[in-house]
């Protein structure tokens, strides 16, 4: 996890600090067993400071969820950034989206060892990771499909399936498709991910 920015005083934004204090204690020994004592020392907080910004540490783990979210979109923006057309983005996102999830320290822990804490928070009522994804593929499916690049599909349905697929890989251990392997999660990414939306035309993609 990133350390916490400065702030305009110079000194680190006390939230996000204990944030991060808090996703370090999470990895380390786990959700279930972090207290917000655990946090508040690896913080160097007091707990008095702890509780003026967190009331108890379900609220810690929807903020961190929260605070993750922002920083899904950012990679998914990026990965995307300056690419010629829809499709391009929509492979490239895909790929940065499985990438997040897979290498994420404490997303990847909560799967692992106690997926009953977060998956739900992740994949139940459009948690805040989800629908920031949700609303970023739809943005570019959409674009696509007006340009005429894409198939007239439903921008938010197609942007669905891409989050679930998403979500799947992070969820259970790939099978046939090793999204792991750069080479083999580029070619599904180009041939079925994207070029499930592309309109077609007489030739081949």
């Amino acid at each position: 996890m990133q350390a916490a920015a400065p702030s305009g005083n110079g000194r680190p934004d006390r939230r996000e600090d204990l944030l991060t204090a808090a996703a370090r204690r999470f990895v380390a020994v786990g959700i279930r067993k972090t207290t917000m004592e655990d946090i508040a020392r690896e913080a160097t907080a007091g707990k008095a400071t702890l509780y003026r910004h967190f009331g108890n540490k379900d609220a810690v783990i929807d903020a961190l969820l929260a605070r993750e979210a922002q920083r899904f979109t950012r990679v998914l923006e990026r990965a995307a950034a300056d690419l010629p057309d829809a499709g391009a983005k929509v492979e490239a996102a895909f790929l940065a989206g499985v990438g997040f999830f897979l290498e994420h320290p404490v997303l990847t822990k909560g799967r692992d060892e106690e997926p009953g804490i977060l998956l739900p928070r992740i994949t139940a009522n459009g948690g805040p990771v989800v629908s920031q994804g949700l609303a970023l593929f739809t943005g570019m499916i959409a674009d696509g499909v007006a340009a005429g690049e894409f198939r007239r599909v439903d921008p938010p349905a197609a942007a669905e399936v891409v989050m679930r697929l998403i979500l799947s890989y992070f969820s259970f251990p790939p099978m046939h498709v090793r999204v792991d392997d750069p080479v083999e999660a580029q070619a599904f990414a180009h041939g079925l991910v994207a070029g499930a939306l592309r309109a077609r035309t007489g030739s081949s993609v």
